[in-house]
């Protein structure tokens, strides 16, 4: 696959994960971040030296350029992030090696998709229609063994052009693309004519701070549902420092890993995904779009915990 790293969606103003801003040239985009963290100074755990000389360690593999440009994630940096192997891994960089093994956000997102897995492989069966929006690659569902769920159909939607081609080609490779539908649709204004029996969801929620429209997506899932039908999402919680509801293990957690993590995530790249919630607050609103029967399956460290959910038959 080729994940087209550096190159703007043509709809990349409507892109809330990965959207660039006037592009730049690497040249251009190191001197903006350089002046940036200057004029910020230092923070607690980081000089201005070390948070440069960490924007430089970035600035020396690809993935570490895309964030440093995009300040999220793509579908293919996900679908790498979450399927990465250490016994099959490319050679890496020191940094890029932490941020993609040891980084307590990037474990917990592997750990997210592990749980995903699990539970969606439970829920096949012959026949049975499945969605992933938006879809990315469509690992979660693609990736699943269909030996006993003959004549399942796969929907994926997916803002990102980029994404959908991604996803044919893995689609292709497993052997499910004459069971695969992809359609390019803002998720908020998918209209479904065929409802599904299952749709899964990971990564809008996290890059969107507005609970209302938060809420909306729901029910916009709700509706894609046929009676019976079964949610399977996710959701950011938040740390200790920003709300003393914070469900995180705590002993979970490697501690110089989460600092370097704040860092990095926090001041050096500003990642956009930051909106989180609490396990009350998901509930609330998955409730409130008419989801019954909730029920949460936390990581280890329960940062990104999977939720469940049912529309009522």
């Amino acid at each position: 696959m080729n994940p087209d790293h550096l190159q703007p969606d043509p709809a990349s103003e409507r892109l809330i994960s990965h959207a660039a801003g006037p592009w730049q040239s690497n040249g251009e985009l190191m001197q903006a971040a350089r002046a940036r963290l200057s004029a910020a100074g230092a923070m607690p755990g980081a000089t201005v030296d070390q948070q440069l000389n960490l924007l430089d360690e970035l600035f020396g593999f690809e993935l570490g350029r895309f964030l440093l440009a995009h300040r999220g994630l793509n579908a293919w940096w996900t679908h790498h992030a979450v399927t990465w192997d250490p016994r099959t891994a490319a050679p890496m960089t020191a940094l890029e090696r932490r941020i993609v093994a040891d980084l307590p956000a990037t474990q917990a997102t592997r750990e997210r998709f592990g749980i995903f897995r699990r539970e969606l492989q439970a829920l096949l069966r012959p026949g049975v229609t499945m969605a992933s929006v938006p879809c990315g690659l469509m690992g979660e569902l693609l990736l699943l063994d269909y030996s006993a769920a003959p004549g399942a159909r796969l929907v994926g939607v997916d803002l990102d052009q980029a994404a959908l081609d991604a996803a044919l080609v893995l689609g292709t490779e497993r052997g499910l693309a004459s069971q695969l539908t992809l359609r390019r649709q803002d998720a908020w204004a998918e209209q479904w004519q065929d409802k599904v029996d299952v749709l899964t969801s990971n990564g809008l929620n996290i890059y969107e701070p507005d609970d209302g429209r938060v809420t909306a997506l729901y029910r916009s899932f709700h509706a894609a549902l046929r009676p019976g039908g079964t949610l399977v999402t996710s959701f950011l919680t938040p740390p200790p420092t920003l709300s003393a509801q914070s469900p995180w293990k705590m002993s979970e957690i490697d501690p110089q890993a989460l600092a370097l993590q704040f860092v990095l995530f926090v001041r050096v790249i500003e990642v956009k995904w930051s909106a989180f919630r609490t396990h009350d607050q998901t509930r609330a609103q998955l409730e409130q779009a008419g989801f019954t029967d909730i029920r949460f399956v936390d990581d280890r460290a329960s940062m990104f915990p999977t939720v469940v959910a049912h529309k009522p038959d």
